[in-house]
């Protein structure tokens, strides 16, 4: 080994090391999500004559004894865990409470009715690939809306890239951006509009 490769490693575990001393160590922890507000402008749902409608509380696929609201952990470089991480509320009553407030927004109301809506939250997966110098923190989404027989799939991919520990704060707030993506495709779905 040459003396740069040496010194390539030397600085590279040195970063790692700093990167390190930033974090807590391996801890499971729960990150909380706030609720979502709509977009006041509408959308096509709004374009729809007030209607009464049943809201069933969403419902997500999980693995075999993964807990409600874990939906991954934390990596630092060379895909080391540094514990997990839960969403509080999580995805599930995260997108109930999201798709209920675009309906109440646009005129409708949640309260029971004739017209149904539910839902399966189908992924919402968090990773956070590490490079030396930065984390990329991801959360792929995916939630499957049934409206009086008819469904829609959502999916995103939500990135933010961070040079200091991913945080609580920033997989909270990631999460709340990638409910809101979701929402507003739902918010401006004709398909979704017509089924109303």
């Amino acid at each position: 080994m040459g003396p740069f490769q040496t010194a390539r490693r030397i600085a590279g575990a040195l970063i790692l090391a700093s990167a390190l001393a930033g974090c807590e160590g391996v801890q499971d922890t729960s990150a909380t999500v706030s609720q979502h507000t709509p977009n006041a402008t509408g959308g096509a749902i709004s374009s729809v004559p007030t209607r009464a409608i049943t809201v069933t509380p969403f419902t997500m696929t999980r693995g075999v004894g993964v807990l409600p609201g874990r939906i991954g952990e934390r990596t630092t470089v060379g895909n080391v865990s540094m514990g997990y991480v839960t969403l509080s509320p999580p995805p599930e009553a995260l997108f109930t409470q999201a798709i209920k407030a675009e309906l109440t927004a646009a005129g409708h109301g949640v309260a029971g009715g004739p017209s149904r809506v539910s839902g399966t939250v189908e992924r919402f997966a968090l990773s956070t690939p590490a490079t030396a110098v930065y984390w990329d923190v991801k959360i792929d989404a995916a939630l499957k809306v049934t409206v009086n027989g008819t469904s829609r799939r959502y999916a995103e991919l939500c990135v933010q890239r961070t040079y200091a520990w991913p945080s609580d704060s920033l997989i909270s707030g990631l999460a709340n951006a990638c409910v809101a993506k979701i929402a507003a495709r739902f918010r401006q779905d004709k398909g979704i509009a017509n089924a109303l």
